[in-house]
């Protein structure tokens, strides 16, 4: 349970967005660019992982060396990206320890990108929506093909290569929308229900 025995079901209109194309069975496409898009968001609203960086210099070091991952005591208040991010590099260190040890700092740092942006995706949006889709026609397991795959699409790895050049999150942007447009022709045979 979180400290405060409570869990959020607030979401911001940009994951309300992911969560109308979750429920109306949007194509894969729309999911993914509007996903990317409430993740731009959410990183900019909450100033991103600054600390990035560094967290994964720690985190390639302690899997080297075969050491615990230490969180760096902070005495400013708490923040939650940085607190999944450090919890994302404990459990990479330990997880990925040849794969980390072997790689260069710069895809160890996107190693850990790929994971902090998961971690804040269902933090903030796909876990707040979960017992809304659950209501629906979803079942569990749905549910979660639906998350990996979203998460695991271009779109998101394009925005975790930005965010991995921006890690404040300041003038984070999502990647240009990939909906495709269908030629006149097309368009008049396409079936309906496809698109």
């Amino acid at each position: 349970m979180p400290d405060d025995d409570r869990f959020s079901r607030y979401l911001t209109p940009a994951w309300k967005r992911v969560l109308r194309s979750l429920q109306g069975r949007d194509p894969a496409e729309r999911i993914s660019d509007n996903l990317t898009t409430a993740l731009a968001a959410t990183m900019r609203a909450v100033h991103g992982v600054p600390m990035l960086p560094q967290i994964a210099e720690r985190m390639q070091e302690a899997a080297i060396h075969g050491t615990r991952f230490e969180k760096i005591a902070r005495l400013d208040a708490r923040h939650v990206p940085t607190e999944l991010a450090e919890q994302a590099a404990a459990a990479l260190a330990v997880t990925m320890q040849r794969e980390l040890a072997l790689v260069s700092p710069a895809q160890a740092a996107l190693i850990l990108a790929r994971k902090v942006v998961a971690e804040v995706a269902h933090h903030y949006g796909l876990e707040r929506m979960l017992h809304k889709l659950l209501k629906d026609d979803y079942t569990i397991s749905e549910v979660r093909v639906l998350f990996a795959d979203a998460l695991s699409g271009e779109q998101v790895a394009k925005l975790t290569t930005r965010f991995l050049a921006r890690p404040t999150g300041d003038g984070l942007r999502a990647p240009a929308r990939k909906l495709r447009r269908l030629a006149g022709p097309d368009l008049l045979n396409a079936d309906l229900d496809a698109l």
